[in-house]
């Protein structure tokens, strides 16, 4: 079970594109679709049986409908996009906002987003927070707080047997975050405020490669 946050159309699109650069040099790489691209906001609890996610469920149910729309008065920027990657997947990472100016001209009319005050960090931090209110006790494997979404995963040894197919893989990921850092960064199209357009989603089922079912989506901005 997870609380989802889930991209903006801009952002998918900036996620499409970084998929396609990575996919010319990567042709076999497995890339996660556009629709189930998410923002773990937090993670309550993981290798669970129906029966045992059905009986959190409901002792959350009550608290779901604050939880899921929490992001429509709390708005915590997410900016400067730059690709991370580990030995099982790659992701699209974000850094929380901290008085960057906003090349957006429709910011959302809060003063905690204006100054960036309210963070990601914070976001999670409360979400936490109301989640153990509710009753229930947070089961996340990831302690380290990450605003990622990931774009991939699995690469074929074919593409990668030999140190040159690896090095021009590295460097690849090297020029998209060129790219990102020189054109991107600074655009409208490169913030992220968490709950625009959809609000939380609410998240059961098999949901490591973007499955399962909403319990409930959050009212967006």
């Amino acid at each position: 079970m997870t609380f989802w946050g889930r991209p903006p159309i801009h952002i998918l699109k900036l996620a499409g594109a970084i998929q396609k650069k990575l996919a010319a040099v990567s042709p076999n790489l497995w890339l996660m679709p556009l629709h189930q691209m998410h923002i773990t906001t937090l993670e309550v609890t993981f290798c669970r049986t129906p029966s045992e996610i059905s009986s959190i469920l409901s002792t959350l149910r009550p608290s779901i409908p604050r939880i899921a729309s929490y992001t429509y008065s709390h708005r915590a920027r997410l900016i400067k996009p730059m690709v991370s990657y580990d030995l099982s997947a790659l992701a699209l990472s974000f850094l929380p906002a901290a008085g960057e100016p906003s090349p957006s001209p429709s910011n959302p009319s809060s003063a905690e987003v204006v100054n960036d005050k309210y963070t990601y960090h914070h976001l999670r931090r409360d979400i936490w927070d109301l989640t153990k209110a509710a009753g229930i006790v947070v089961d996340s494997r990831y302690i380290v707080p990450s605003a990622h979404v990931t774009l991939g995963r699995y690469l074929t040894q074919g593409e990668h047997a030999v140190p040159e197919q690896r090095r021009r893989w590295v460097e690849a990921i090297d020029e998209v975050n060129a790219w990102l850092e020189a054109e991107v960064w600074g655009r409208e199209d490169s913030e992220w405020y968490v709950g625009q357009e959809k609000g939380l989603d609410v998240r059961v089922g098999t949901l490591w490669y973007g499955g399962g079912r909403t319990v409930m989506m959050g009212e967006g901005f």
